[in-house]
């Protein structure tokens, strides 16, 4: 069955479970500001969008488009339907519906020394194993650093950085920039 996603909408009868686990599955450091979430979508930006399969809620999504490049700024599924292979099956359709597009996404960047390093590197085996795989790029944000993976071809540093650009605008985009950093640079160290 295809996963269906709906657009969220504060009078939507899983508005409320969608924020909680928004809040629930994202830290502060990664958690967007509401106001920002708010400000984006009233501003045209649409793709924060509720996940259902049938008549089920199973969890949130948040995309952006660039170009041919779809970004998945936060993916969650519900608690009570973790490990029942929903997360592989938004990626099968996310990777129909956007089959002439590259999808990205960041995850947190791998390391023994972070406290939940067994759980990042769950995570990227979980993307790993759907067909995502290293862009070669961290994107080195005020308060952490993450891996950006990617389904389908390349993406350069050049590409990064507009779709950033173009994601947060004038005043934001002048505000937030985010720094990319090759994997294997020096610079990085």
């Amino acid at each position: 069955m295809t996963i269906k996603f709906s657009p969220l909408s504060k009078y939507g009868i899983n508005y409320s479970n969608v924020i909680e686990l928004y809040k629930e599955a994202f830290t502060t450091v990664r958690r967007v500001p509401s106001w920002m979430l708010r400000y984006m979508m009233r501003k045209g930006k649409p793709g924060f969008s509720v996940l259902y399969e049938n008549d089920t809620w199973i969890g949130l999504i948040y995309i952006t488009q660039y170009k041919d490049i779809v970004f998945v700024h936060f993916f969650a599924i519900d608690a009570s339907h973790r490990s029942k292979g929903y997360g592989s099956k938004v990626l099968d359709s996310m990777r129909e519906e956007y089959s002439q597009s590259r999808i990205v996404l960041n995850i947190e960047e791998l390391g023994d020394h972070f406290e939940n390093a067994p759980q990042r590197v769950k995570r990227k085996a979980f993307y790993e194993n759907n067909g995502f795989s290293s862009s070669g790029y961290l994107i080195k944000e005020p308060e952490e650093r993450l891996e950006m993976l990617i389904l389908e071809g390349n993406i350069s540093k050049a590409e990064i950085k507009a779709m950033y650009k173009n994601l947060f605008g004038g005043v934001l985009g002048f505000l937030y920039r985010p720094k990319v950093i090759e994997i294997c640079s020096k610079d990085d160290k």
